[in-house]
C-alpha cells in the first residue's frame, strides 16, 4: 500500500509540475491564447511554440520526473528504484499517448522520451540515501 501511495505522490508532484513548466513556457515562449480545453486548441499551443520553447517544455518533463522520483524517495526507504521505474514507466507511456493525440510535435521532440524514466529512478534512489 506505501509503494501505491508513493506512485500517486510522485505522478501527482510531476504532473503539477509539468503543466505549471507547459504553461510556464507557453506563456513566454507561444501563444496563450490560442489554447482552450480541446484537442485542436492544445495543437495550436504546441504549433505556436518556438524550439526553444520545446526544449523548455522537455526540460519541465525532466524536472517533473526528477521530482516524481524525489517524492517516491522520500516517501520509501527501500525498492525505491522499482517504483521510480515504475513512475518513469508511467510517465513515459503517458507522453507517447500526448505524442499520438497531439501530432504536431516536430520529430526531435521524441528525444523526450529519454528524460522520464533515468530521472525519476535516480531521483528516487538518491533521495533514499540520503
Amino acid at each position: 500500500m506505501k509503494k501505491f501511495i508513493a506512485v500517486i505522490a510522485g505522478l501527482t508532484v510531476a504532473f503539477l509540475l509539468i503543466i505549471a513548466g507547459t504553461f510556464l513556457v507557453a506563456k513566454n515562449f507561444g501563444n496563450p491564447d490560442v489554447f482552450n480545453l480541446s484537442l485542436d486548441g492544445a495543437k495550436e499551443l504546441i504549433r505556436s511554440l518556438s524550439n526553444v520553447g520545446l526544449i523548455l517544455v522537455i526540460v519541465s518533463h525532466a524536472v517533473g520526473s526528477l521530482a516524481a522520483g524525489v517524492t517516491v524517495g522520500r516517501i520509501l526507504k527501500e525498492d525505491t528504484m522499482n517504483v521510480g521505474l515504475t513512475v518513469g514507466a508511467i510517465l513515459t507511456i503517458l507522453g507517447l499517448v500526448n505524442m499520438v493525440l497531439i501530432p504536431t510535435y516536430p520529430e526531435w521532440f521524441y528525444l523526450d522520451f529519454i528524460v522520464f524514466i533515468p530521472l525519476s529512478m535516480f531521483g528516487a534512489n538518491y533521495t533514499s540515501k540520503l
